[in-house]
């Protein structure tokens, strides 16, 4: 007669059979912490990660004595972790390579299988403090772990890159690098970092944004949390994202003012942009209203109406998706909350969704749909009356 125990182990290895593989990078979110971390280039600190060159790459804690090393604020800006309280930080490209790339390497938890199928992600985010930005930080597989002695570009093989082989220039929130990979069979390392020469790869040159009061780095700086290798079946699709097959870019408008202006001009000069899908604010829109609320405690009887916006692409998933339902509305109602949190009573405040209907009139002909798109995801601000 089978006993309780054999019963429960068959349970156990039934269940764990049918539930979805591990997650190949052990220490894909930089959690697991041994030792201090002492300052800049200890990536090493974080359990199973590895330096691949002599140029030694970053770990960013909650907390730490030095300044420098904090997510909060950083070295290179700050950023809230995609996943957990770290994140690692490397550099992806310099001109002329004057600031050696640098590059992390952990072993997988076990041997990649010949023609499995993976689904591959990470999430990156470009640093403030960097001059420039790229579309070639990506992932590579390899039997052999990369190492190096001196501080040389490597070359190899990119595994896994952005879907859609775009820029990342967002500086705040979390991009999706995720791919399907085929495993040739018995790959045991995975590296992160720019494995494309450097006269081959895309760049651009980054804005300083108003807030950022650090130097910019010669660099294209990015940081990387909430790495996943996971095995599935063929019949399975690597979930990249809802906008898989769109672009995806994070638009910020700098506003002039002029003394001339008067403060219903300062108020409407104004903008709140956002991601793709996304409601929850980021730093640079914090930055904007900001200003609207200064100009409406210096005006006290002004009354404000919100204008909520989306681009076509999401109109579209809002009749699908729940995440994108009354998304202009949400739009409005976070700005809201963050006014009426800094000052600003909520009677003097009007919303006003207009979903897709009214797309930004500062779109211009040459814009590519991309950036069409990014303008069009928006909250707008107009003086309504005292």
């Amino acid at each position: 007669m089978m006993n309780y125990l054999t019963l429960l182990f068959i349970l156990t290895f039934c269940l764990q059979s049918i539930s979805q593989s591990p997650n190949l990078v052990e220490n894909g979110s930089f959690e697991i912490i041994k030792g201090k971390i002492k300052g800049l280039g200890n990536i090493e600190a974080a359990d199973d990660w590895k330096n691949v060159t002599l140029s030694k790459a970053d770990i960013f804690v909650k907390e730490n004595k030095l300044a420098t090393l904090l997510t909060s604020g950083n070295t290179y800006g700050k950023e809230d972790p995609k996943e957990g309280d770290n994140y690692a930080g490397i550099v992806a490209y310099s001109p002329k390579d004057k600031v050696a790339r640098t590059y992390i390497t952990s072993p997988l938890a076990q041997p990649m299988l010949k023609g499995k199928k993976y689904c591959v992600s990470m999430y990156i985010s470009l640093a403030e403090g960097s001059k420039f930005s790229t579309n070639q930080l990506g992932i590579n597989f390899n039997k052999k772990q990369l190492k190096t002695e001196d501080n040389k570009t490597i070359v190899e093989k990119t595994s896994i890159l952005h879907p859609q082989s775009k820029v990342v220039n967002a500086t705040y929130g979390w991009e999706k690098v995720c791919g399907t990979y085929i495993a040739e069979g018995g790959e045991e390392f995975i590296t992160i970092g720019n494995f494309t020469a450097t006269d081959k790869t895309k760049t651009e040159k980054a804005l300083k944004l108003k807030d950022y009061k650090g130097v910019l780095s010669e660099v294209a700086y990015y940081y990387v949390d909430d790495i996943s290798v996971i095995m599935v079946d063929q019949k399975t699709s690597c979930e990249c994202g809802i906008n898989d097959d769109k672009k995806d870019t994070y638009y910020h408008k700098i506003v002039m003012l002029e003394e001339k202006m008067t403060p219903i001009q300062r108020i409407e000069a104004h903008t709140a942009f956002f991601p793709f899908g996304k409601y929850e604010l980021q730093e640079t829109n914090r930055s904007t209203i900001d200003a609207v609320i200064k100009e409406m405690k210096v005006n006290p009887n002004l009354i404000v109406e919100l204008f909520g916006h989306l681009d076509i692409n999401e109109a579209e998933l809002a009749q699908k998706k729940p995440l994108f339902a009354d998304l202009a509305n949400r739009r409005i109602r976070e700005v809201m909350k963050y006014m009426m949190e800094n000052g600003i009573e909520e009677k003097r405040l009007i919303s006003s969704p207009k979903d897709e209907k009214e797309p930004n009139e500062e779109i211009m002909d040459d814009d590519d749909e991309d950036l069409k798109l990014a303008k069009n995801r928006r909250v707008m601000f107009k003086v309504k009356g005292a």
